[in-house]
């Protein structure tokens, strides 16, 4: 297990006992505080990507909430040519049928979650600034959200989520709960601390895990980072941290074929 160099204390999170997972047990999965989800009727998603799981797992624990996704990257265009290469390629005796059906319930499973009654889907990129008339800001996320009770909002956009953060905050009284997915500690170090920083002028770290499609820095922290952190309103009294990473049973490696990282915290 390697040490983290202690100029990263700053990332040891607070023990909770209320920690689970939602999602699936590789890219995908996040940890949560389970009382949050089952408090928060509204879920903020920032990037889907090609997994749903987190969101599904959200609505069997909580199935009041109402979901807000933003991806503009997402759409069933490229299940639909998958179905269509391994039907081609099952008539020419090259792929097996139950390939072509599996194909075929990823797609149904797809169209099924975007028009799940839970969900909203807006084909839109999450930035700042706004360029594009395909970009939108965490202002006009906000106000599409009509109710006025506490907000989980999950973030991975593949670093754009430094251009975010400050949007994210101005609204930090009605999040309960952020989820963030950090990318290229190494090439953003300057700007991982301050955003670091300023969110936890707010927030509690309460889980981190690293993300093994990527190594480690010298210093022993991983480039790409998942952390989950609780508004300080929220967080526990007490001032005990855990050290050491990833924690049975609840952390797995984003890239199942490889191990996952360990890593650990100093005193």
């Amino acid at each position: 297990m390697s040490k983290v160099d202690k100029k990263y204390n700053f990332l040891k999170p607070l023990k909770t006992s209320n920690l689970v997972r939602l999602g699936r047990t590789h890219d995908g999965g996040y940890v949560v505080d389970a009382n949050v989800i089952n408090d928060c009727d509204t879920l903020i998603t920032f990037g889907l990507g090609p997994d749903w799981s987190f969101e599904l797992d959200y609505i069997k624990m909580n199935k009041n909430v109402e979901i807000f996704i933003y991806d503009h990257t997402v759409s069933s265009k490229p299940y639909i040519k998958d179905v269509i290469k391994y039907l081609r390629r099952f008539l020419t005796f090259r792929a097996t049928f139950e390939s072509v059906s599996n194909r075929v319930r990823y797609l149904k499973n797809f169209q099924s979650f975007l028009n799940h009654k839970n969900v909203n889907y807006f084909k839109e990129k999450i930035t700042f600034p706004i360029v594009d008339k395909i970009d939108t800001d965490v202002n006009k996320a906000f106000s599409r959200v009509k109710t006025t009770g506490d907000v989980v909002l999950k973030c991975d956009i593949d670093g754009g989520e430094y251009k975010v953060i400050d949007g994210i905050l101005k609204y930090s009284s009605r999040i309960k709960m952020l989820i963030f997915e950090f990318h290229l500690v190494d090439n953003n170090e300057e700007n991982f601390y301050n955003s670091i920083k300023k969110i936890q002028k707010n927030f509690d770290i309460i889980h981190i895990h690293g993300n093994n499609h990527y190594s480690k820095l010298d210093s022993g922290l991983p480039l790409i980072l998942e952390i989950t952190l609780l508004n300080k309103k929220f967080a526990p009294d007490n001032q005990e941290y855990v050290n050491n990473f990833p924690i049975i049973g609840l952390d797995y490696p984003n890239n199942p074929f490889k191990e996952d990282l360990v890593f650990s915290f100093g005193s």
